[in-house]
């Protein structure tokens, strides 16, 4: 503003300070009109859930992948928050996970079952040392 009461130009002020000119008009209009250049609060309704119940929410869903959307309602309920299966799934999409349903497992055939309980049978009485070489992956 002090620039302008001195009758510089929005490009002289722009290329002084770096910025286009049309940038400088936008913060001289916005002065005239507000008196303030700062970010003005935006209409809307505020979120429904806190930054602090998205943390948990995203926490919860990142240790137990297959917690479901109802599971998280009731959290937050317990919590003080009533929000519906939607507003869940439009939060966790804003942090970045995506919903998907898990893959189908066949069930084991009864050739495997026994093949199974063969080798459990087996190796029943095994001492503890013996199974410390095994690498266990799943």
């Amino acid at each position: 503003a002090g620039a302008m009461k001195e009758r510089y130009t929005e490009s002289a002020i722009g290329k002084q300070l770096g910025v286009k000119k049309s940038t400088v008009g936008a913060i001289i209009r916005k002065w005239n009109t507000c008196k303030t250049t700062d970010n003005l609060h935006r209409s809307g309704a505020p979120r429904k859930i806190s930054p602090r119940g998205v943390k948990m929410i995203t926490r919860t869903v990142n240790k137990n992948p297959r917690t479901t959307r109802g599971d998280l309602v009731n959290d937050l309920q317990r919590a003080g928050t009533k929000v519906t299966k939607a507003t869940i799934s439009n939060t966790l999409r804003r942090q970045g996970l995506k919903s998907c349903s898990a893959r189908r497992v066949p069930l084991l055939k009864p050739v495997h079952v026994r093949a199974r309980l063969k080798f459990a049978r087996a190796h029943l009485d095994d001492p503890e040392e013996d199974w410390e070489n095994v690498i266990w992956s799943d």
